[in-house]
């Protein structure tokens, strides 16, 4: 299927294989899932949307996990995600830092021997 920007709920379910009731329900008790609403409020579905349906499944039908765990997995699992990118973040800083300094001491020594 060729990529859009956005999705109708028939074609999320054809997808999905999920029955647009399923994915109705789904948002009001995810709080990740929250399609677009266009005239007549039909749902228009993003890629992003569609990756949290699939995340969603998994949990539900794959990994046994309630309604409430898989909340709480998804949110646990985006605060790890924004933790890691503060983490390396914080290395690639610090990394940079400690090769300027090195770099600048072999300057240092070089500009002594002259």
């Amino acid at each position: 299927m060729k990529s859009k920007t956005y999705y109708t709920i028939k074609e999320v379910s054809d997808m999905s294989g999920l029955e647009p009731y399923v994915l109705r329900y789904w948002e009001t008790v995810f709080a990740d899932l929250k399609p677009r609403k266009h005239k007549g409020n039909r749902r228009m579905y993003t890629l992003k949307d569609i990756e949290t349906i699939k995340l969603i499944k998994h949990l539900l039908y794959e990994k046994k996990f309630t309604i409430k765990g898989a909340n709480e997995y998804m949110k646990n699992s985006e605060q790890i995600v924004q933790l890691k990118l503060d983490f390396s973040e914080k290395i690639d800083k610090e990394y940079v830092s400690k090769m300027l300094y090195e770099i600048l001491n072999v300057l240092k020594g070089k500009m002594n021997e002259k």
